[in-house]
């Protein structure tokens, strides 16, 4: 079995971002970035298929800047077998679903994972563009998913709405995973010192047969901000009927809510 694994830096869900004047762009200099958190389960997913199925081989992509390096570094410290760096340094998501596709079709994967959103944008655009270029079927947010041994399919189950859905579809199939039963796996120092001496191959988008205007955004923020602050709490204290009548006036006279 081929499986693929597209992956994204992002800046760590803890860290702490701030909006440049004028709010043009957000300040990322400095800040701690991490392989996307639904990355990670798409990773552990290839990595336990191929225990599964001896022989198999995990091929790890990512599109961007420099940065990239650090995404494949890790999936090479966990024992993926290949890695891809496709340069193109402020692609956006359908950008990067259009490389990622040009470089993933000569590879023949039987099976692409994806995380189900990138934690920095939460677009859920990628998975979905990137089976559209390769033509293939998607299924979206999926939690488990196995393989039949003899057969050329994967069955996988995905969370809606009051309830779960199995889904049955013959490679070559895109999956986008979300947080399943298995943990992702964490490098070793060995697997991490290892990974460094890798060789990690790149390729720009001319190189796969693409032009600057093939990969204009699809669309473009204007504008970015900070969450808005929380009014702090307000513990009321007293009797209850004390306690009321204050809420009652807090509600009418600060918040505005009652006339």
């Amino acid at each position: 079995m081929k499986i693929a694994v597209c992956l994204k830096l992002v800046p760590a869900t803890t860290a702490d971002i701030r909006v440049a004047p004028g709010g043009r762009e957000p300040l990322l200099a400095g800040v701690e970035m991490a392989v996307s958190f639904y990355d990670e389960y798409a990773l552990a997913t290839a990595l336990r298929l191929r225990a599964a199925f001896p022989g198999s081989i995990i091929h790890a992509l990512s599109v961007g800047g420099g940065e990239c390096v650090r995404c494949l570094q890790h999936a090479l410290a966990l024992g993926v077998d290949h890695a891809l760096h496709i340069q193109s340094p402020g692609a956006d998501a359908r950008a990067a679903a259009r490389l990622a596709a040009a470089a993933l079709r000569p590879l023949t994967p039987d099976l692409v994972l994806c995380g189900r959103q990138a934690m920095d944008d939460d677009l859920w655009f990628f998975p979905g563009a990137l089976a559209e270029w390769l033509d293939w079927p998607h299924i979206s947010a999926v939690f488990s998913l196995d393989v039949a041994p003899g057969k050329s399919a994967v069955r996988c189950r995905r969370r809606f709405e009051g309830g779960e859905q199995t889904i049955e579809a013959v490679w070559p199939v895109v999956v986008s995973c979300d947080r399943g039963p298995h943990e992702p796996p964490i490098p070793t120092l060995k697997g991490r010192l290892a990974s460094r001496k890798m060789p990690l191959p790149a390729m720009t988008p001319a190189e796969l047969g693409l032009a600057a205007a093939d990969l204009e955004p699809a669309m473009a923020p204007t504008h970015y901000a900070p969450p808005t602050q929380r009014t702090p709490k307000k513990m009321l204290a007293g009797a209850p009927a004390e306690a009321a009548a204050e809420l009652l006036r807090l509600l009418r006279h600060e918040e505005g809510v009652l006339e």
